[in-house]
């Protein structure tokens, strides 16, 4: 018996036993549908994860101000009920110039205060947010300008009242205008609208950056001369009062060799300036490193279920088959005395396991990609694929096939032919 007769016959077997077959396959389009299905929600979660730290710039350490623990710990005491004085912590102006002018190997050092102001588009109330920044914004972010023009550094030196907006603010305030040149209401003071940024989509953490797009950028000498340096931030009936000068600081470097090395100078020159520990280092870098790291664990972990419900799967299907020679024992003992040898009694159920993973792979790919869309769907979320993951649900699923139809191929080659005849 050749390989393609082998094969021929072993399809026209399983069309004989439609129900039987449908029964066998499922456990591997269910194995081989979540391995489609959890890896595109890997893939998905490992792109939106790795964007925003990139946004954030690879050859980047950002500083934060960050509230003390006696603070914090004095607003818990507080119950929430309105806060007396003023809080003042993080990084300051002076500590901007110190940091650039200690560490010469920074390329550009970029100053972001939160202005914690009202923006009205006309007499309505929007949410964007105001960031007072100054004119190397667009290079150290790689966020471009898209209409207009950026900060500029005379915009700073005069503390003129000019501002830059992000791609969905353009859109909040002047949904149906060009927005350059007309003015919006910032704290109650107006300011020209000198350019439109491209969009740049989520970055980070932190819900004071974490949006780019809805906001709109000033002059940080601006901020300074407009609204001083006191802020208070309302919520919820209550009150916060800060002085807090320079929300984060982001170093630029040449060379990502260099990042560890100056994040550590720049920690231990902010630790001894600031005793309350109210500045935070971070190198998004070594935070994407981490994440890869933390993705292959994670791979591991979705490979070996997926090795799981395949492997239940599996021996599935060598049940059934066991179950199938035990039935057709007659047939094997009648091929044998027409002169089939024991290996085409091997190929033949070797080949009928092969083509029942092998189609119920192919039915698992559909379906996991059905889920995924379907997830996708319901998440609101751009659906991803790994290339790889189809060829590798479809192999390990033909694997599966040659490994779990051995047992019973051999048990059936087995078969004595006159006992396989008396047995009808």
């Amino acid at each position: 018996m050749s390989h393609i007769t082998s094969w021929r016959e072993a399809f026209l077997n399983l069309l004989l036993h439609k129900a039987r077959s449908t029964l066998a396959i499922l456990g591997i389009v269910f194995g081989v549908a979540s391995v489609i299905c959890m890896l595109s929600v890997s893939e998905v979660a490992r792109r939106d994860a790795v964007s925003r730290i990139e946004r954030m710039g690879l050859k980047n350490i950002i500083l934060d101000s960050v509230k003390p623990s006696k603070i914090r710990q004095k607003e818990e005491n507080q119950g929430g009920e309105e806060s007396s004085g003023v809080a003042q912590y993080g990084l300051t102006r002076e500590d901007v110039k110190l940091l650039a002018a200690t560490l010469p190997v920074i390329e550009k050092i970029l100053p972001i205060r939160m202005v914690w102001k009202e923006v009205f588009g006309g007499l309505k109330k929007t949410e964007v947010g105001v960031l007072a920044t100054t004119s190397d914004y667009p290079a150290v972010m790689e966020h471009a300008v898209r209409h207009g023009r950026f900060l500029a550094p005379l915009d700073e030196i005069h503390a003129q009242p000019v501002c830059v907006l992000g791609h969905d603010a353009a859109q909040t305030l002047f949904p149906l205008a060009d927005p350059l040149d007309r003015f919006v209401t910032i704290g109650g003071a107006p300011f020209r609208v000198v350019g439109v940024m491209m969009r740049k989509g989520q970055s980070g953490s932190g819900e004071d950056f974490a949006n780019p797009d809805q906001s709109a950028f000033i002059p940080l000498a601006t901020s300074f001369a407009r609204f001083g340096a006191y802020q208070v931030r309302n919520s919820d009936d209550t009150f916060e009062g800060t002085k807090l000068e320079v929300n984060r600081a982001v170093l630029q470097m040449a060379d990502t060799s260099i990042l560890g090395p100056t994040a550590q100078a720049a920690r231990n020159l902010m630790e001894k300036r600031h005793r309350q520990k109210d500045v935070q280092v971070t190198i998004p870098f070594h935070l994407l490193a981490e994440h890869q790291r933390t993705e292959r664990i994670f791979l591991w972990v979705m490979g070996s279920l997926a090795a799981v419900s395949l492997l239940v799967g599996g021996i599935g299907i060598m049940n059934i088959m066991l179950a199938n020679i035990a039935e057709r024992r007659s047939e094997v003992g009648l091929r044998r005395a027409l002169g089939a040898t024991r290996g085409d009694i091997l190929r033949l159920f070797l080949a009928e396991s092969t083509l029942l993973c092998t189609l119920g792979g192919l039915l698992g790919l559909a379906v996991g990609v059905g889920l995924a869309l379907g997830v996708g769907n319901l998440a609101g979320w751009a659906v991803a694929f790994k290339p790889i993951a189809f060829p590798l649900g479809l192999g390990v699923a033909v694997l599966a096939g040659l490994v779990f139809g051995t047992l019973p191929a051999r048990q059936a080659a087995r078969q004595d032919p006159v006992l396989a005849l008396r047995s009808e």
